[in-house]
């Protein structure tokens, strides 16, 4: 917006305006000297913009009980006009991005202690635990229904699961990379843009018709911290090969960006974290995924997919 000045004030420097005011410019994100991250809890939190879905489901929050309850709730506070528009728009919709929407565990904490990280994070049908250790390159992880008597518990390895686990895979043969000098800051620390941007052919598979995406996205902008260990890359669905931990990452399904996936931390908080903390309450059976990986497999979707009416499982949120 343009502001009418007298000529003797428009040729003076805005910085010479603001001084004389007595404002003071903000510090630029790059300015911001913050320590190195090492250790502490820090919250993310996921969101589908654009997704018809996404504003309804983002404030079913799975431990206050009964999810289908709540969504009966929000659906019936909807209008008749809000309901058409809804059911216009999801008409549209991909048959991923609408699983995406259910299946999407929308807040999430990570405590992290030097190597260790545990991961917990809650979706409408489960409740995720995951602990990794980068030092042994192990892990282990639980899986809860939250409305079934029913969970998985295994342990696993880093290359055991790299390639099943990254849904999406972001390779530098695929895409065409930009680091930019936009800096940011993300709950905090200062983070770096980086644009992705699929290279002509790359796509290996074509949409099956209007509303179907191909199989990669087309586009990412991934914004990385100095301050955060790479290590705490793994808390997304999304592999990406960035030196520094990344703070901010979304994800552009089509042409448009008009289907896009954000994830992003919300706050980041240094202290001291305990050993309980750490720790993954593991019932039995306990499986291994280097030698029961279908079995996994198979019990990991029936409990994403399946319902029942218990209450959920604890949190730490």
């Amino acid at each position: 917006m343009r502001l009418s000045r007298s000529f003797a004030w428009s040729v003076l420097p805005l910085t010479v305006l603001l001084a004389a005011a007595g404002y003071a410019p903000a510090p630029s994100a790059s300015a911001v000297a913050v320590p190195d991250f090492t250790q502490g809890v820090i919250t993310t939190r996921v969101s589908l913009p654009g997704n018809p879905y996404d504003k309804l489901l983002s404030q079913v929050d799975p431990a206050k009980g009964n999810v289908q309850e709540q969504l009966q709730q929000l659906a019936g506070r909807l209008t008749a006009a809000e309901q058409q528009q809804l059911q216009a728009a999801a008409a549209d919709l991909s048959p991923a991005m609408t699983m995406g929407a259910l299946l999407l565990p929308r807040k999430g904490t990570l405590y992290c202690r030097g190597r260790e990280v545990r991961a917990t994070t809650d979706a409408l049908t489960y409740h995720l635990e995951n602990y990794f250790n980068q030092a042994t390159n192990k892990g282990l992880l639980r899986l809860v229904a939250q409305a079934a008597p029913q969970s998985v518990n295994y342990s696993y390895d880093a290359a055991s699961v790299e390639k099943t686990w990254q849904s999406i895979v972001v390779t530098d043969s695929d895409y065409t990379l930009r680091t930019t000098p936009e800096t940011v800051l993300v709950a905090g620390y200062p983070s770096q843009k980086t644009t992705y941007t699929l290279k002509p052919g790359a796509q290996d598979t074509k949409p099956a018709g209007p509303g179907q995406f191909s199989g990669k996205p087309v586009a990412l902008d991934v914004w990385t911290s100095r301050q955060i260990p790479q290590s705490l890359n793994f808390a997304h669905p999304v592999y990406v090969n960035q030196a520094y931990g990344i703070t901010r990452l979304v994800v552009y399904f089509d042409k448009e960006h008009r289907q896009q996936m954000r994830y992003e931390f919300a706050t980041v908080q240094p202290r001291a974290v305990t050993d309980q903390e750490l720790k993954v309450n593991t019932t039995a059976p306990l499986l291994d995924y280097t030698k029961d990986a279908l079995q996994i497999g198979m019990q990991t979707m029936s409990l994403m997919l399946g319902g029942g009416t218990k209450e959920p499982a604890a949190t730490d949120e």
